[in-house]
């Protein structure tokens, strides 16, 4: 059996296995709203509402890096049989890391106060402008593939 076929069969283990987690912290949390008789999760009392979701949240997380690993493993597995996907993939890597950079010289770092009462710091802000303006190029360029893309097929018929 080949391993992508594996890693296919394990991908949707975690998917039913991520559903029925979610089910069950659903319900868990439903009912401990029930017995302290509040409208919100957020109005459980710590302690109790850490003891029911904390287990769940440990396998949450165990089930994310087993499926991140089994991801990188087929991504470097198909890389590997073909030396040209790997080129492409780091052509990739580099424009998207070019754009990144574009939007981190971009963007504003400004001490911004929220709604809290925190502060949000320069460095903070400067990030999210920066991930804004990534966001805002990335759009950019896939709307503007889709829209070429229907051209040529127009043309082309």
């Amino acid at each position: 059996m080949k391993i992508s076929k594996i890693l296919s069969y394990v991908v949707l283990g975690v998917g039913i296995l991520g559903g029925l987690l979610w089910y069950v912290m659903s319900s868990s949390i439903s009912t401990l709203m029930a017995e302290n008789s509040v409208s919100e999760a957020r109005e459980l009392p710590l302690d109790i509402a850490e003891s029911t979701v904390t287990p769940l949240y440990s396998l949450t997380l165990v089930i994310f890096v087993v499926t991140l690993i089994a991801t990188l493993i087929a991504v470097f597995s198909t890389m590997a049989k073909n030396p040209k996907s790997l080129k492409n993939t780091a052509i990739g890597l580099i424009a998207f890391l070019i754009i990144v950079g574009l939007g981190f010289v971009l963007a504003d770092g400004v001490e911004t106060p929220m709604k809290d009462g925190e502060v949000l710091s320069a460095s903070g802000s400067k990030w999210v402008g920066a991930g804004l303006y990534t966001f805002y190029v990335l759009a950019a360029v896939a709307v503007g593939l889709m829209f070429l893309s229907g051209i040529k097929k127009l043309i082309g018929k």
